[in-house]
């Protein structure tokens, strides 16, 4: 039975405050919050300067300038781009398309492609036909 009793209690927002928070008030918040934010970055940053001094006495690290090929166990040469199976496949066809020795000693040549397809087409139909 109680708690049919409470749950029929109607509750009521309280009154606002009549007296506003002032504009000038907040603002000096935030500009006090912005000098200290601001204070303890510039103190942040003289300690890390002061402690860089501590461990590098001779001053901020320069690199080694990447004239060697290899510094350390690092390659730093450019990349360049290989060709070797371009030109491997240019010669390739190139001697496709051109007379040439085989075994001079034995008296062996090669043909044109295009000349030999035609030779053994040729044979092919002096002969019967093909297949």
């Amino acid at each position: 039975m109680s708690g049919e009793d409470e749950s029929k209690v109607e509750w009521k927002t309280p009154e606002r405050d009549k007296q506003s928070v002032s504009g000038w008030f907040v603002s000096a918040v935030i500009g006090g919050a912005l000098i200290v934010f601001t204070f303890f970055v510039v103190g942040t940053y003289a300690q890390l300067q002061e402690r860089e001094k501590q461990l590098n006495p001779a001053g901020p690290y320069q690199p080694q300038a990447l004239e060697k090929a290899e510094i350390n166990i690092v390659n730093t040469g450019l990349i360049q781009l290989d060709t070797r199976a371009y030109e491997e496949k240019n010669r390739q066809l190139q001697k496709l398309h051109e007379y040439g020795w085989v075994d001079r000693d034995a008296g062996v040549v090669h043909v044109p492609i295009e000349q030999a397809i035609d030779r053994v087409v040729s044979e092919q139909q002096r002969r019967g036909g093909g297949r």
